[in-house]
């Protein structure tokens, strides 16, 4: 057995156990016990959002929520009629901010967040984007799992209406992403989450220092909150509620930015989540080595048991983890996935993390 074989048996049983790891945390999710009692506001930054602003809204009013809640919609420097679709959607509980010109060196959207953070007292912060549609009881079931020892909760947000091959691999992909969130924060290591459906306390974003800490980093008003917040003696879980979200980009050139803005920021994990992700590169990497040689007319028996074994695993976790039988329908796509992924990640690591994207 050579050095290849050796490092791909090694690394390959590392991605198995870190998957095998995440199955255990999505079987550990809790059920909901916080109350209807919390004043909640949910804020949404927008930027540009004429087009899809009026169904977010519609949705947000049309929560079950019986507890007082309100809506903080910002304004983030829009060049089109945001915020007129604001206003012509206007009811008692909806606000309308603008958001402040960011000092130099600020990221934007952290920036306008922290704006409508700062015009609503609500202990309880809820958050979406402005081209999403909450469940009715996306607010109720959110505050459901705030029990008293929570600070925070992750939610996954599954696209809809995709219809070209980018958006269904795309949405494959981020219902990867929510098994990686959703397993890890079982395990009570949060390794991911998205600001589409993202919920924690006042007081908790407080005593991390609100995005001060994390201001002049591009992106990551969610996961890198949710680090500073791991680092505290609150708890992180699982929300069950789920948002839906626009089918994400339908052009190529598109998904390949989104993906650059997305893989940016794992450049600046630390510790152990650094150490894993230079395995799971590794072991990518390793993947790619193996490819190139069966096209090249060298197979390899070991290879191919690994790939295999990598397959059922990852069809094995995001069966589990896939809840609505639209999510589950894009499994029969995870043989090109897992081929496409190979590069995706040897490619968009680094380039993410060298700034090769265009923030919005």
């Amino acid at each position: 057995m050579g050095l290849f074989e050796i490092a791909l048996l090694l690394s390959g049983g590392a991605y198995l156990t870190a998957l095998v790891w995440l199955n255990l945390g999505l079987r550990r999710r809790q059920p909901p016990t916080g109350t209807e009692g919390f004043q909640v506001a949910v804020v949404v930054a927008a930027r540009n959002e004429e087009a899809s602003i009026g169904a977010c809204l519609d949705a947000l009013r049309g929560q079950d929520y019986r507890g007082p809640w309100e809506v903080v919609v910002v304004d983030d420097r829009s060049a089109d009629r945001t915020a007129q679709r604001v206003a012509e959607h206007a009811w008692p509980a909806l606000r309308l901010v603008r958001a402040p010109v960011a000092a130099p060196g600020r990221c934007p959207k952290k920036n306008a967040l922290a704006a409508g953070i700062a015009h609503t007292r609500a202990p309880l912060l809820l958050f979406t984007d402005a081209d999403c549609q909450p469940a009715p009881d996306w607010v109720r079931t959110t505050v459901g799992v705030f029990g008293p020892e929570v600070g925070m909760a992750i939610g996954h947000a599954f696209p809809v209406g995709c219809a070209s091959w980018q958006q269904r691999l795309l949405a494959l992909d981020n219902l990867a992403v929510g098994a990686l969130g959703a397993g890890s924060t079982g395990m009570g290591y949060p390794l991911s989450c998205t600001g589409r459906n993202l919920a924690y306390r006042r007081e908790v974003y407080e005593q991390v220092g609100g995005f001060a800490a994390i201001s002049h980093l591009i992106g990551g008003d969610d996961v890198y909150l949710m680090r500073l917040v791991s680092r505290t003696p609150w708890k992180i879980v699982a929300n069950p509620a789920m948002v839906a979200g626009d089918a994400g980009p339908a052009t190529w050139r598109a998904a390949v930015q989104q993906k650059l803005r997305h893989a940016a920021k794992a450049g600046h994990y630390r510790g152990p989540a650094l150490w894993l992700g230079g395995v799971i590169y590794l072991y990518h990497l390793l993947l790619g080595v193996g490819l190139i040689r069966l096209a090249l007319g060298l197979p390899s028996a070991l290879f191919l048991a690994v790939w295999a074994c990598r397959w059922l695993a990852d069809l094995a976790l995001l069966w589990r983890y896939a809840s609505r039988p639209a999510q589950r329908s894009l499994l029969w796509l995870l043989p090109i996935f897992e081929v496409v992924y190979i590069p995706y990640v040897l490619f968009f690591t680094l380039a993410g993390r060298a700034g090769w994207f265009r923030w919005k």
